[in-house]
């Protein structure tokens, strides 16, 4: 019985290039199978996933909120106060003029009424 391969088997598989490369590969296959995953990293992995899931349920709520939400009316709103305060102004001018009417009526009825007495048709 022989404890290994021969000289000459060894010497074969050195030259031949694909027994050499199906050994390389099972030796690595076989060094990766055994080793299996670390427990500790499993349950970090899958917490990890527990994590991504959670936090992507709530991006989706989020998300939803922002959808349903009214429009931002922001813009309407400054343009209608710039609106209400031009046209206050625009009533305080009007009242203004108004009330200089209504005085220059005063002065013309006191005035007609003075001619009236003055100048009495007889």
């Amino acid at each position: 019985m022989r404890a290994g391969p021969g000289k000459h088997e060894a010497a074969q598989l050195k030259h031949h290039p694909l027994k050499m490369k199906h050994l390389m590969l099972m030796l690595f296959a076989l060094s990766c199978g055994s080793c299996g995953d670390d427990p500790e990293l499993v349950a970090k992995r899958e917490q990890q996933r527990a994590e991504i899931t959670r936090l992507q349920g709530e991006l989706a709520l989020i998300e939803e909120k922002l959808r349903s939400m009214p429009p931002d009316v922001t813009a309407e709103l400054k343009n209608a106060r710039k609106e209400a305060d031009a046209q206050t102004a625009e009533i305080a001018r009007l009242e203004t003029d108004i009330a200089e009417l209504e005085a220059r009526k005063r002065s013309l009825q006191d005035e007609f009424a003075a001619y009236r007495l003055k100048y009495r048709l007889k």
